[in-house]
């Protein structure tokens, strides 16, 4: 289902300049894209996102910084063939997201701070069930990579638990700017 990728052999593998390393991510992403089936995708990627996790100077400022008090997503690349988009998604202290799940596929990574990932399931197989029962829960810590399940459930919930911001790096199918919020539904916990 998800899976969680042990990235201690990539830390300092790579250069740690941004201006080469996020073209050479996005031509890896692109890459992949065109020769994998696209079920192999989110984990290749999750696979190669450590290189991104182990800049210190990734984002800019304006890209590290909680503007209010829900979560911000600003982004990093988008494809100009609309194939996938890199996002760096700021988590102030203490926020949820809703449960909800997503239009397409997507790997993230956390680069800063902490994230409670709690996968949900629906309660029932109809196409407007919104209730769901949380399965399990992941508590992912900087440096960690995982990724969504493509054409399968993917309802989930991140938290940061931290005193702290917390931020974390997306990489979507298709692009975020048209395609919005990239959320599918928005479900409610089973009583």
């Amino acid at each position: 289902m998800h899976e969680v990728i042990d990235i201690n052999g990539h830390k300092g593998a790579v250069a740690n300049d941004p201006a080469t390393l996020i073209p050479a991510f996005c031509k890896t992403v692109s890459e992949l894209l065109a020769t994998l089936p696209l079920e192999e995708v989110p984990a290749q990627i999750a696979e190669h996102l450590p290189s991104l996790l182990s800049c210190s100077d990734l984002l800019t400022p304006e890209q590290q910084s909680p503007s209010g008090e829900d979560y911000e997503k600003h982004e990093v690349f988008l494809c100009p063939h609309d194939d996938f988009s890199v996002l760096a998604v700021v988590w102030p202290a203490g926020i949820h997201s809703p449960i909800h799940d997503h239009q397409t596929w997507c790997s993230f990574g956390v680069l800063t701070g902490e994230i409670q990932e709690t996968i949900y399931s629906a309660t029932d197989a109809t196409p407007d069930c919104c209730e769901a029962g949380a399965v399990s829960s992941t508590h992912h810590i900087a440096g960690s990579v995982t990724h969504l399940p493509v054409n399968a459930s993917n309802i989930h919930c991140m938290h940061n638990p931290g005193t702290t911001p917390a931020i974390s790096i997306h990489v979507y199918g298709g692009n975020s700017a048209k395609l919005g919020a990239n959320v599918d539904k928005i479900y409610t916990v089973r009583t």
